[in-house]
């Protein structure tokens, strides 16, 4: 013989449900425990509980199978109403039952798609008689009185849990009225004014870069195509050696028909010559030409001098700094574009790229404190030499304002090329302004204040 488990009896079910409301660890779980736990104890469609607002107005807490009701939406705002009307014609009493039909027409025509024909609504008060809101139930079927019962120990339940929580926080309001909280309150809010007038060194951080000092420039002299680079990067060279060459298959081929075409002219000319002393008519070609030999003799010098010009020689001892030599073999290039640069190791610096929105006000011989990467527990001091005066792009598509600076003396001059982030320092400025600085430009960009 098997026992089969009963369901719980009604006392035994209220017993559970008080205890639920009890576990709950905060308001906003009590209302929801409320509004759908208490099915349990009485049969229903749909349960609302509402609380008073800020201002004394009816507030919807909680909806038993929605998970939130917001106050916009059409249905909350006809309970309002509903419950507005509830509330007066009720006259405080605790347990209240009406039909749909007892409702106005506005009312009864507004929420016929939202609520079913009997409502039951039981007010919520706290041991002292304090009205804290109310519950409100509808379904098909008439309440009975048992079930009218037992709504209002539900309620009697919920007022007592919704006392409690609403009466800690009584507490705390009631301590922070204290005097002594009150003159804590007043010395610390005294103290925080106090450090946002001290005077603190406004900065910003940017990436950084360890670059040279008035280096050098290695452009392309002539319209022609690079054959090779005949220096590694970051290479130490000496002044005068060979650093690149171009392709002059071109040039040698125009310099021979040059070469070949000037000695054609010349010898017109000299037969012209040799024939005036009996021809007349031949004195008139000789300054054609000769103006046709002088044409093709500068010719011949001009390439010359261009074939010399195809490799391009060191101007000074230092580093060649550029990306990678096959990148330049084969590649056209026009007069004057970069080819590399070089820089005496001795004379370097730092080059700061700021972003328009860290921008501050930047002074030359400001401090610049460098982190870099491959040592960044030791920080190197610089100074402001050079602030662009408006934003630049940047390789990688940014605008960011070019900060240069020297490093002080007595610092181990660090690698051109390294890469890291400064710390660059300008006015002096508030505190309170300093911490409030980028909360106040992020309001102004989003609401425009």
């Amino acid at each position: 013989m098997h026992n089969e488990r009963q369901a719980p009896g009604p006392a035994a079910a209220l017993l559970e449900f008080q205890q639920k409301l009890q576990r709950c660890k905060s308001q906003r779980e009590l209302v929801f425990v409320a509004a759908n736990e208490s099915l349990a104890v009485l049969r229903f469609d749909q349960a609302v509980i509402w609380h008073y607002g800020a201002r004394s107005q009816v507030s919807i807490a909680a909806v038993s199978g929605l998970a939130d009701t917001a106050e916009e939406t059409p249905y909350a705002q006809w309970l309002v109403r509903a419950i507005e009307y509830i509330r007066v014609t009720s006259k405080g009493a605790p347990v209240t039952a009406l039909a749909y039909e007892d409702l106005p027409q506005s009312l009864a025509e507004d929420g016929r798609d939202w609520v079913h024909q009997h409502l039951l609504h039981c007010a919520l008060s706290g041991p002292d008689g304090t009205p804290m809101g109310g519950m409100l139930f509808h379904r098909a079927e008439p309440f009975e009185e048992t079930e009218s019962a037992i709504a209002e120990w539900t309620a009697g339940a919920m007022g007592f849990a919704l006392w409690g929580w609403r009466r800690d926080s009584r507490k705390l309001r009631k301590l922070l009225k204290t005097p002594s909280v009150k003159y804590i309150a007043a010395g610390t809010l005294a103290v925080l004014a106090i450090l946002a007038l001290v005077p603190v060194r406004l900065s910003a951080v940017a990436p950084a870069e360890i670059t040279p000092v008035r280096p050098i420039p290695i452009a392309s002299p002539v319209d022609g195509v690079v054959g090779r680079i005949l220096v590694q990067p970051n290479q130490v060279v000496k002044a005068d050696e060979p650093l690149v060459e171009f392709d002059d298959t071109s040039i040698r081929n125009k310099l021979a028909l040059a070469r070949k075409g000037l000695d054609i002219a010349r010898a017109d000319y000299q037969r012209a010559m040799n024939k005036s002393f009996s021809d007349e008519a031949s004195k008139g070609e000789l300054l054609v030409l000769d103006s046709k030999a002088r044409e093709k003799a500068a010719e011949v010098v001009y390439l010359t001098e261009l074939l010399d010009r195809l490799r391009i020689l060191a101007p000074q001892g230092g580093i060649a700094i550029f990306s990678d030599s096959e990148d330049w073999r084969g590649r056209p290039v026009q007069p004057g574009e970069r080819i590399m640069v070089v820089a005496d190791p001795s004379l370097v610096g730092v080059t700061v790229y700021l972003p328009p929105e860290d921008a501050v006000q930047l002074d030359a011989g400001g401090e610049v404190t460098v982190f870099l990467n491959i040592n960044p527990l030791s920080p190197l001091k610089a100074k402001i030499t050079q602030t662009s005066y408006e934003a630049t792009v940047q390789p990688d598509n940014t605008l960011a304002y070019v900060v240069k600076g020297e490093f002080d003396p007595g610092y181990g001059l660090p690698r051109i090329g390294l890469r890291g982030t400064a710390k660059v320092y300008g006015e002096r400025v508030a505190l309170g302004y300093y911490l409030l600085r980028k909360p106040i430009l992020f309001l102004r960009k989003s609401i425009g204040i």
